[in-house]
């Protein structure tokens, strides 16, 4: 039987084949990181996420929006936050020395991996805060659901 031998691994080699599994995990984590930055004309309000007695609770930072300006949707397991905050202007001729309150649209996704009850979601805005809670469902996963079998007569 013939002995079959491998050519030794130089460094180059581990050097280039590093150098291309570093190349692919940075090409993954770019993947994941989907959070784009905001547009001209577009602002991102802070968030936070918890839960508080099985619900989730979302509270969104939107100072100075009216109830009219926000719209609150839930799509494919995630919770949308959007609205538009419009420019305000002084009465008369003013000139602006400095702007630094975020204006224009926005958008905010929060995924929700857990499931929970959307038809029972309730939003509020209070004092620049707008708050939108969520009940949880049991998880379900691993239970077996039965389906009944129905008998047919033969004809």
């Amino acid at each position: 039987m013939p002995v079959i031998r491998r050519p030794l691994r130089t460094a180059h080699l581990d050097l280039s084949l590093l150098r291309r599994e570093v190349h692919q995990l940075l090409e993954r984590l770019a993947d994941l990181d989907r959070s784009e930055p905001p547009s001209d004309g577009e602002w991102v309000p802070s968030i936070d996420v918890y839960e508080c007695h099985g619900r989730l609770e979302v509270v969104a930072e939107v100072p100075g929006l009216a109830t009219e300006s926000l719209r609150v949707t839930f799509r494919d397991r995630h919770l949308v936050i959007s609205g538009d905050r419009r420019e305000r202007r002084p009465a008369g001729s003013a000139s602006f020395l400095c702007m630094e309150r975020p204006q224009g649209r926005f958008t905010r996704m929060v995924a929700l991996d857990v499931p929970v009850d959307v038809r029972a979601a309730e939003a509020r805005l209070t004092g620049g805060l707008l708050t939108v809670s969520i009940p949880r469902l049991k998880d379900r996963r691993g239970r077996a659901t039965v389906i009944p079998v129905q008998r047919e007569e033969p004809a």
